[in-house]
């Protein structure tokens, strides 16, 4: 089996046990080297020292030439049973004696060859130099066996053997004992993951068991868990707020609807089909510009502009096309689609059927057009009465006739404004309202409106500056009614009275009208709202004030008419003002 693919107890103990073995044996052959070349010099040494010996006493013989003392003092070396030939040899290199006698002469070299000691195959080799007085009177030649050594080393390796072979089975329990300090921490994360792997249980922690590395493989793991029990958690509550949302999209009663910024369809609920008769195999991957009417194409483009500037788009009123071809009046709320870097990748748009609150619009605001019809003429009628009363009046100079007949006509005039603005209010809801520019001076305009507005008031001051020389090209009748509006708010919501100023301002290629008061001010929670239809302040300090909420919506759109957008800054107990920018025409 490939170690690799061992379990961890078995690697580290290979390991362990492989290790010491590698030691052991190094160590072992070390040691028995050493042995070997030790005892090969002991040997040398011996059998030098002996040589020494033997060829200081065979000095005399050889001297006198007595070979029978030669052969005795040869015979001295039965003494060691390893010495297994001995010879003289005489100053001429003749053989003169030998050992043992019986010992064949061809056993000894002819002649002596060398000086010293060496080793030939398994023997000890020596030429010992017989010297007397200085003189060489011949050669020492002495050969021994190795069975010593060889039987010394014999033993040791049997010694040997046996401490490897101990050292090995007391390695191998420590290894069993010590691979445990680092297989069981790395255990206890496999049983770990295990656990996490078949149960899906993020909860579950490893055991930490110390402070080394596999300690702080074993935080480490741990907070990888306790991410992915995170990350679990959110996908988990991710996929269900996914399925509420699905859910909400399909049973919705408003088509939702998305698509790329390229104008091609990607969803469409089940509302979408009902709504426009097409399925969702039918719309997606179709473009957008398949459901607007032809004069409504460049629509699409406008909107998407608009959100790229920033802009939401909310209860936006169009029309759209069914598969039958019949207009549906719609109210479209757009939604940006964004990846996780915060770019745009696509739009959510919920379209809701306004064709019969439309319809209802129309009847209503025909309702509103006959009903204040009706009652305009019987107050001209009324205010010409009053107005014949008032003039016999002043020429009776009846004091008390003239007071109650001008209050009469104050409220008659109160009274023709509601009704002219509530059929402005339906020729505008109507599309019908017409914006008939011409040039005129500015100055001129704002002295029709001071004088249509003086008798409104005993209370305050209403004046203007100066603007003079300034003309614009506009509606003057819209215009009008846009002063007049603004001076009647500022009078109905300055009850202390105080001054309503006029201002005319110059900036460049347009002229600034502003129209201030002094009255109780707007909160910034009613100034978002101010311009809404049936819109009214809530403040209880104007709580008794009439008006049904619709006079500054008409002022806006009238002025919105003339590519123009009125602007409110008001400050609570200071007072308000209202201003619009127009161009000034050259004449």
């Amino acid at each position: 089996m490939n170690l690799k693919d061992t379990p961890i107890r078995q690697k580290l103990m290979s390991v362990i046990l492989l290790t010491c073995s590698v030691i052991l044996l190094l160590m072992c052959s070390a040691f028995i080297l050493f042995e070997f070349f030790s005892f090969r010099n002991t040997v040398k040494n011996n059998i030098s020292t002996l040589g020494g010996i033997i060829a200081s006493n065979s000095s005399a013989a050889l001297a006198f030439d007595n070979a029978e003392d030669a052969n005795e003092i040869l015979n001295a070396l039965k003494a060691d049973k390893h010495i297994v030939a001995a010879c003289l040899y005489d100053k001429e290199g003749n053989l003169f004696a030998k050992y043992p006698e019986n010992i064949s002469s061809d056993v000894f070299p002819a002649k002596p060859q060398f000086s010293g000691y060496r080793f030939e195959d398994d023997f000890m080799i020596g030429y010992e130099p017989v010297v007397q007085q200085g003189a060489v009177l011949g050669t020492l030649y002495i050969k021994s066996d190795m069975e010593v050594m060889y039987t010394q080393l014999k033993r040791i390796l049997f010694i040997t053997f046996f401490l490897v072979i101990g050292s090995l089975i007391i390695a191998f329990f420590l290894s069993n004992f010590l691979q445990k300090i680092i297989s069981k921490p790395i255990l206890a994360l496999k049983q770990t993951t295990r656990i996490v792997s078949e149960n899906q249980n993020y909860a579950v922690r490893a055991v930490k068991m110390g402070k080394d590395e596999l300690g702080d493989l074993t935080d480490a793991f741990n907070q990888m868990l306790t991410q992915i029990e995170k990350q679990n958690i959110e996908i988990k509550q991710a996929e269900e707020a996914s399925a509420k949302l699905a859910a909400i999209v399909e049973s919705s009663d408003d088509a939702i609807i998305g698509q790329t910024l390229d104008g091609i369809i990607t969803s469409w609920n089940k509302s979408a089909e009902r709504m426009f008769g097409y399925t969702a195999s039918e719309m997606i991957d179709q473009p957008i510009f398949k459901l607007m009417p032809g004069e409504r194409l460049d629509e699409g483009q406008q909107i998407l502009n608009r959100i790229n500037e920033g802009e939401r788009i909310e209860n936006f009123e169009t029309q759209r096309l069914t598969k039958n071809n019949k207009l549906l009046d719609v109210s479209v709320t757009i939604s940006t689609v964004k990846d996780p870097a915060g770019n745009i990748k696509g739009l959510s748009k919920i379209a809701r059927d306004i064709t019969e609150k439309k319809q209802e619009e129309i009847r209503k605001n025909d309702f509103i057009a006959i009903v204040s019809h009706e009652l305009k003429t019987p107050l001209t009628s009324l205010k010409s009465y009053i107005q014949i009363l008032l003039a016999m009046a002043k020429k009776e100079n009846a004091e008390f006739g003239i007071n109650a007949l001008s209050r009469a006509e104050m409220q008659i005039n109160k009274m023709t404004n509601m009704v002219q603005d509530f059929l402005n209010l339906a020729r505008l809801e109507g599309g019908n309202i017409l914006v008939k520019k011409e040039p005129f001076a500015l100055e001129l305009l704002i002295e029709e409106a001071l004088n249509e507005t003086q008798f409104l008031t005993t209370n305050h001051t209403i004046v203007s500056n100066t603007c003079s020389g300034i003309s614009i090209n506009a509606d003057k009748e819209k215009l009008s009614q846009v002063l007049i509006n603004l001076i009647g708010n500022a009078i109905k919501y300055a009850p202390n009275g105080g001054n309503i100023t006029i201002n005319c301002t110059q900036h460049g290629e347009k002229v600034r009208i502003a129209v201030s008061d002094e009255g109780v001010g707007i909160s910034m929670a009613d100034q978002k709202k101010l311009f809404n239809r049936f819109y009214r302040v809530k403040n209880e300090k104007v709580k008794n004030v009439s008006g049904f909420g619709i006079g500054l919506y008409l002022v806006s759109e009238i002025v919105r008419n003339h590519d123009s957008k009125i602007e409110v800054e008001s400050e609570e107990g200071i007072g308000s003002t209202f201003y619009f920018d127009l161009e000034i025409s050259k004449m």
